[in-house]
């Protein structure tokens, strides 16, 4: 009961942090907020990867709470993966801006990283939203 709605808070909040901190650096390498500037990016990526371990905790709680809901919709597979490839693609940017080697990509390359990094992410939360919608089994123990 209660445990379920607090993780579920605690990942839908944690999701906002690290979702909202990609898309900030995205929409900033697509040049639309440039203002923006990449050297204040690096004092959010604490916050960030702290928001990557609660949605890390708090998902595991979900799973937990109804393993077989998720284990058994393959939109959680679709969320699990996209949100694996835009957590490697955010760890990669991370380090390309902490370096300062993303002055090294060509515009066209940042651009395409950007808008990649944006599709992954409302994937990743669109998959998330329908996972309440979208499963065929609650509890595995309808089967027994």
């Amino acid at each position: 009961g209660a445990a379920f709605f607090t993780s579920l808070t605690l990942h839908s909040l944690a999701m906002a942090v690290v979702v909202g901190i990609n898309f900030a650096i995205a929409l900033r390498l697509l040049g639309w907020i440039p203002q923006f500037h990449l050297n204040s990016v690096k004092s959010f990526y604490r916050v960030h990867w702290l928001g990557v371990y609660a949605v890390f905790l708090s998902g595991a709680g979900l799973l937990l709470a109804y393993p077989a809901k998720a284990l058994t919709n393959p939109v959680f597979y679709l969320k699990f993966i996209t949100l694996t490839i835009g957590l490697i693609l955010a760890d990669w940017l991370q380090r390309k801006i902490t370096d300062s080697s993303i002055a090294d990509l060509s515009p066209k390359k940042i651009k395409a990283v950007a808008a990649t990094s944006i599709m992954l992410w409302i994937i990743t939360i669109t998959a998330g939203r329908f996972l309440a919608y979208t499963h065929s089994v609650l509890l595995a123990s309808r089967f027994f």
